[in-house]
C-alpha cells in the first residue's frame, strides 16, 4: 500500500470504506446510534498495526477509536481495525 492510499482522517476512512463497501452499514447513522457512537467522537489513529484475527489470520489494519456513548458500564473507549487492503472491519 502506498503512503497517498491511506486516508488522512475519518471521513476519509469512511469515504474508502464505502467504495469498497457501497452496500455496507458500518458507519451507517441508524448502526452508529445502535452502539451509541458517532463519526464526531471518532478518530483515526497514525500508522497501521499488524493483527491476527479470531480465524488466526494476519492483517495490517488502520485503527480506529471511538466512544461508545450508552455501554452499559458507562461510556467507553473502543477500537476498531480495518484491512488496509479490503477495509474490512477485522474481529479481534
Amino acid at each position: 500500500m502506498a503512503e497517498n492510499d491511506r486516508p488522512n482522517n475519518v471521513y476519509g476512512l469512511i469515504s474508502r470504506y464505502y467504495d469498497k463497501h457501497p452496500d455496507g452499514h458500518y458507519f451507517d447513522r441508524e448502526t452508529l446510534k445502535f452502539f451509541g457512537e458517532s463519526v464526531s467522537t471518532m478518530r483515526l489513529l497514525k500508522g497501521t498495526v499488524k493483527i491476527t484475527d479470531v480465524s488466526g489470520d494476519q492483517h495490517e489494519c488502520y485503527v480506529l477509536s471511538k466512544l461508545q456513548k450508552s455501554h452499559p458500564m458507562g461510556p467507553r473507549r473502543t477500537y476498531a481495525y480495518f484491512d488496509v487492503n479490503t477495509l474490512e472491519d477485522v474481529v479481534v
